[in-house]
């Protein structure tokens, strides 16, 4: 006998307002989350933290800058790697009803080219290697929240530039093939470089590749030429460089704004990386 899970059916009648067809939110997800399914259409978006997403029979590995576009009926839940505060999966919703949505993309000159998007019958999977859409949904977010003349006007504008982004990259995906698979370690150099400043688990950037830790800790060496801790020690020593050349910021600022709070050890690092104390080099004197 097939055994079956209960799965929450959610309506946008109880999200939206009676004016706005639209609702955005930032959610910390736990493991008491049923699975559901709703009516509505909905982005969602990995905005820190790893952990998983299960669609319909599907689980995908998921970190930071994963983007999924949710259509009417599809079952789905997001479930964090691990119950610990201190590692959250933040995930960013935007929902919107169809009708609306196809009115939205109706309304504009040459919106029509988004219709086949909205009208996909299962889940798409994206990729943010520069960090672009999270702005647009961040942004989105606090227009959300906030009651500023033009509230309605600028959801509306925001929700068209996530769907008009999403049209993009379905495109680049459709000619590349697979842009998500080809271009995972760009991606991945691209979160170092771009959060430098943070603790980038293995685990988190191995899901952003879609593959196993063990895995990528192997293949990131062949990729990049150095093991990760290694390599991610060189951007913020780099940046650490920069800001001595280019500010007057305090030494024990510059450790910080890097990612190290320990400035003993940010001296020992930045000596052996470079020859020189980071007082030395700003003052640059030889070795």
């Amino acid at each position: 006998m097939a055994i079956t899970r209960p799965i929450w059916q959610m309506h946008g009648k109880d999200l939206f307002d009676p004016a706005l067809p639209i609702f955005v939110n930032r959610a910390v997800e736990t493991f008491q989350l049923t699975e559901h399914r709703h009516d509505f259409l909905e982005i969602s978006y990995v905005g820190e933290g790893a952990g998983t997403h299960h669609v319909g029979e599907e689980t995908f590995p998921v970190a930071h800058g994963d983007i999924f576009f949710l259509p009417v009926g599809i079952s789905h839940v997001f479930r964090p790697s691990t119950a610990a505060p201190k590692h959250p999966l933040v995930v960013y919703n935007c929902v919107i009803a169809p009708e609306a949505a196809r009115r939205l993309a109706e309304a504009v000159p040459g919106g029509e080219a988004l219709l086949p998007l909205l009208a996909s019958g299962g889940c798409r999977r994206f990729r943010d290697p520069y960090g672009e859409f999270y702005r647009l949904i961040q942004r989105l977010h606090y227009e959300y929240l906030t009651d500023q003349p033009g509230r309605e006007a600028s959801l509306h504008q925001g929700v068209l530039a996530l769907l008009l982004y999403l049209f993009r990259l379905d495109a680049r995906q459709g000619e590349s093939g697979s842009a998500v698979a080809s271009t995972r370690f760009e991606t991945v150099l691209e979160t170092i470089h771009s959060r430098f400043d943070q603790e980038l688990p293995a685990r988190e950037l191995a899901a952003i590749a879609g593959i196993g830790e063990r895995q990528f800790h192997r293949l990131f060496a062949q990729h990049a030429g150095m093991p990760l801790k290694a390599y991610h020690q060189n951007v913020r020593i780099r940046e650490a460089c920069r800001l001595l050349r280019t500010t007057d910021r305090k030494i024990s600022d510059i450790a910080a704004a890097v990612g190290y709070q320990d400035i003993a050890y940010f001296n020992a690092l930045f000596k052996r990386k470079n020859g020189l104390s980071p007082r030395a080099y700003r003052k640059g004197e030889p070795t």
